[in-house]
């Protein structure tokens, strides 16, 4: 497995981070590992490929590459959203991002052989792997909602690009109505 990908399945331990030396500290963080991340885009033709090839896909060694970006994103202001509105379910989408997105490619990539007629770079056994994981992430965070979460998280992925912010959108604003609907009714 890639480093890459072990460092994005590695971001399901952001919330738990997040509960042991608290939110803002682990924002602080957060932004740390952004700014590291901004610098090694800047000096990338200094380095040599080899190096970068651990943690870079072969499209993303020449110019600046916005997936990891994208995921710094959705993690910074999900964790920055979680002060406003409920914590376990960004926490959760947070665990859906990272865990099932994560799996989902690794799956996907080895074992994906029937691919979605609307996206031929995804498959039904990434997509069902990375629901799994990301319904065992996200229901340690928010328990039985997560399946919500898990279930419209993946389904983003499979049918969007840019999957490292409609995956932990998609879920936590599925739990969100789910969560509104049955306060409401």
């Amino acid at each position: 497995m890639q480093l890459r990908k072990v460092i994005h399945i590695g971001g399901v331990l952001i919330p738990v981070v997040a509960d042991i030396i608290g939110k803002t500290q682990t924002l602080a963080l957060g932004f740390l590992a952004l700014i590291i991340y901004l610098a090694l885009e800047f000096l990338k033709p200094k380095i040599s490929k080899d190096i970068l090839s651990l943690v870079y896909r072969e499209n993303e060694l020449k110019g600046f590459s916005i997936e990891p970006l994208s995921y710094f994103f959705s993690v910074l202001s999900l964790l920055s959203l979680s002060y406003f509105i409920d914590e376990i379910l960004c926490y959760a989408a947070i665990a859906v991002l990272a865990a099932g997105d994560g799996f989902a490619g690794v799956i996907g990539r080895r074992y994906g052989k029937h691919r979605f007629p609307f996206n031929k770079n995804k498959s039904w056994e990434g997509s069902l792997s990375g629901f799994a994981a990301a319904l065992l992430a996200g229901f340690y965070f928010a328990g039985p909602i997560a399946i919500i979460g898990s279930f419209f998280g993946m389904l983003a992925g499979a049918i969007n690009r840019h999957d490292n912010i409609s995956v932990p959108y998609a879920a936590v604003l599925s739990m969100l109505l789910v969560r509104y609907v049955l306060s409401s009714g």
